[in-house]
């Protein structure tokens, strides 16, 4: 198959382009920009079975002229921080997978996979990221329309964490305080809102068989969790990384509020996903341990 990969450069479209490589026969098609940061996917920049497009230079029409694609992976995102304007929110995370659908029908792509997040689930979204919720959510309703024409898969993403994140994620953060540089003290909320962790790695497993899955069953949409099935709370989680790293920082819970529109709880509903033989393997302990294993 011919895969074509969006996000490729970043934390999530990294992994998935390695484990592509490392765990199935398929070739790939990347849309990156000229400017990209490669420093995630240096080493395979020569890799003779994938091929790199700068969509700021090259028209993405001739993409699919120049190659035929059998599935589209779609893992580019913009989640409106920095103060990103509403404008560029939308042009990257509704009109440009919406162009790569009219694109992908026109041309005869089987596969449309998109990536969406655990907190633009029905009644849960964060006000600071209001412009990505509603970006999202809008094109979910165009994902259905265009499931008439290709077949589509929505991946419900819980919270993913792994090597090579970027350095404002919460994960990234305390590993890098705690474990890494030992700080004396971190000021926390409570810590009692509980999240899925699902190690990056679990997450490629995930993607790599339900493209598999996709490939050989028929249907029009299907939506998947991708978690564990298993809440944590974050005061477990952050203990745990002090715990397994040694470290003597302070964790101050209770010393910043919630947010007014704090998510206590989200948890993968997994039994679609087990159904097609996903699922989850690495436990959060055993995750951070690679991670903090890694660094020290």
């Amino acid at each position: 198959m011919n895969i074509l990969v969006t996000g490729a450069t970043g934390f999530l479209g990294s992994h998935l382009l390695k484990g592509f490589l490392n765990n199935t026969n398929h070739n790939i098609i990347v849309l990156k920009r000229s400017f990209s940061d490669v420093s995630r996917i240096s080493n395979i920049l020569n890799n003779v079975r994938v091929k790199f497009y700068d969509i700021d230079k090259f028209p993405l029409e001739k993409v699919f002229e120049e190659t035929k694609i059998d599935a589209i992976v779609h893992c580019a995102t913009n989640y409106g921080r920095n103060e990103n304007s509403c404008y560029s929110v939308l042009e990257t995370n509704l009109m440009f997978p919406i162009r790569l659908l009219d694109l992908a029908v026109q041309h005869g792509v089987k596969i449309f996979i998109n990536t969406d997040s655990y907190f633009n689930k029905e009644n849960m979204s964060y006000s600071y990221l209001l412009n990505y919720a509603l970006s999202k959510k809008s094109l979910l309703l165009w994902l259905k329309y265009f499931s008439k024409k290709i077949k589509v898969v929505n991946m419900v993403l819980e919270h993913v964490y792994g090597e090579d994140d970027r350095a404002d994620k919460f994960v990234y953060q305390m590993i890098d305080k705690i474990a890494v540089k030992k700080v004396p003290s971190i000021d926390l909320t409570y810590g009692d809102q509980k999240r899925d962790f699902i190690y990056v790695d679990d997450v490629v497993d995930n993607y790599i068989k339900i493209l598999d899955y996709a490939q050989k069953h028929s249907f029009r949409f299907r939506s998947f969790d991708i978690g564990t099935g298993n809440a944590v709370s974050i005061k477990d989680f952050v203990t745990e990384i002090k715990k397994i790293s040694g470290s003597d920082t302070v964790l101050n819970f209770g010393a910043i509020p919630y947010r007014e529109d704090e998510i206590m709880c989200s948890c993968a509903d997994v039994t679609e996903l087990q159904d097609v033989g996903g699922g989850a393997e690495c436990a959060y302990s055993k995750g951070l341990a690679k991670i903090i294993g890694g660094l020290l």
